[in-house]
């Protein structure tokens, strides 16, 4: 079973394949449309970038995750609505947010922006490649694939394989060090060398952390945030993070 996780990186993304659940190799892509290209034989492609975006209020699954996260909460950005998130300045779009969900926008999750437009644009032109014509005349979009690709966060994704949230930060040492021995204490050992260019090792271990997430999602042993109350959707989709 092949499964991938994908973490943006400065210069694209990076992406790590995992085949029955071990490490089966990294590459890094310019594009999400060749991350696409890659999980088009992947049975889940966990992605860590917000996907779905509501009209009004906060996204639950971001509250959900913060309160799993406790004391390392502040990884999770909480995500605008779509309409606040499309503004062109950051002054612009920090006073629709305020005025659409009731809270500021973090300049953090402001420099995500281009990394959320992309993610956005490619799955919905996955959508629309998968719209067919039936028989009977009648367009049905089935969005065939475009379902596999979950959005996951790392930080969550460890705190489950540990069991309680991380107590040092991924840029550090002890964290580096922890997560790699989470990861290999589920059957992901990593290599001492990828040659896939300039990439940060937190990078490299949240796309490795994203990708152990989707293998749960596709053997169906993942939870889902928010488990329990109304559901908030986006172009058909649930808006959920995956853990």
């Amino acid at each position: 079973m092949l499964v991938l996780g994908v973490d943006g990186c400065r210069e694209g993304w990076v992406v790590v394949a995992l085949e029955d659940g071990a490490f089966a190799g990294a590459s890094r892509v310019d594009t999400f449309d060749e991350v696409m290209a890659l999980g088009e034989s992947a049975h889940a492609v966990g992605v860590d970038m917000p996907i779905g975006l509501v009209a009004r209020g906060a996204r639950t699954c971001d509250k959900r995750v913060q309160a799993e996260l406790g004391p390392r909460r502040s990884s999770v950005f909480a995500v605008p609505p779509r309409s606040a998130l499309m503004e062109a300045s950051y002054a612009d779009a920090n006073a629709a947010c305020a005025r659409l969900a009731g809270f500021g926008l973090s300049k953090q999750l402001w420099n995500l922006k281009a990394k959320i437009v992309e993610v956005d644009a490619s799955l919905a032109r996955a959508r629309r490649r998968a719209r067919v014509v039936p028989p009977d005349g009648r367009r049905e979009a089935q969005a065939v694939g475009v379902e596999r690709v979950v959005e996951v966060h790392p930080e969550a994704s460890f705190r489950e394989l540990a069991g309680a949230p991380l107590a040092d930060g991924k840029k550090s040492y002890d964290g580096v060090m922890r997560r790699l021995a989470l990861l290999e204490g589920a059957g992901i050992v990593m290599p001492r060398v990828l040659s896939i260019g300039r990439v940060g090792v937190d990078d490299v271990l949240d796309a490795a952390a994203a990708a152990w997430s989707a293998r749960r999602v596709a053997l169906g042993a993942a939870r889902r945030l928010p488990d329990t109350g109304p559901e908030q959707r986006d172009r058909g989709r649930t808006v959920a993070i995956w853990i």
